[in-house]
């Protein structure tokens, strides 16, 4: 790769190109639809650092499988976190006679049901537009949750 260099204080300053954090490359990378822009700049060089090269080589892939699999546990998770909830609320009102009756239980387990029918649903469909919506607003959640 050839480049007109520019020197000021004693640093060299390649003409055209901007010096960016990786935190925010990355950031921008991942925010933005990207495919269509290989076609412009697809072989255009990028300059980079050869240790964050060799990590961003080992580091592990993300492909629509593990999102798949993370989408499932968080509703496999969320399912079991909202039971658990349940019981304890159903042990706290005890001491006041107060208890889900069979109608409620029975709406309980109709939305579990209707839950885990969506679930299947939504793994049984190929369409990559769906289950990646799904995947993104998942991985959005998790975000939010971890901060």
């Amino acid at each position: 790769m050839e480049a007109k260099l520019k020197t000021d204080q004693g640093r060299a300053i390649v003409e055209g190109k901007t010096a960016v954090p990786f935190k925010t490359f990355v950031g921008l990378v991942l925010q933005r639809k990207v495919l269509n822009l290989f076609k412009e700049w697809g072989q255009e060089p990028v300059i980079i650092d050869s240790e964050l090269l060799t990590d961003l080589a080992s580091a592990p892939q993300d492909n629509q499988e593990n999102r798949e699999q993370l989408v499932t546990v968080t509703l496999g998770v969320g399912v079991m976190v909202g039971v658990f909830v349940m019981s304890i609320v159903q042990i706290a009102l005890t001491p006041w006679n107060i208890y889900l009756g069979q109608q409620h239980l029975l709406m309980i387990a109709g939305t579990l049901f209707g839950i885990g029918v969506l679930v299947w649903m939504l793994s049984k469909s190929k369409k990559k537009g769906r289950s990646q919506k799904m995947a993104d607003t998942m991985e959005k959640i998790a975000n939010i949750v971890s901060k």
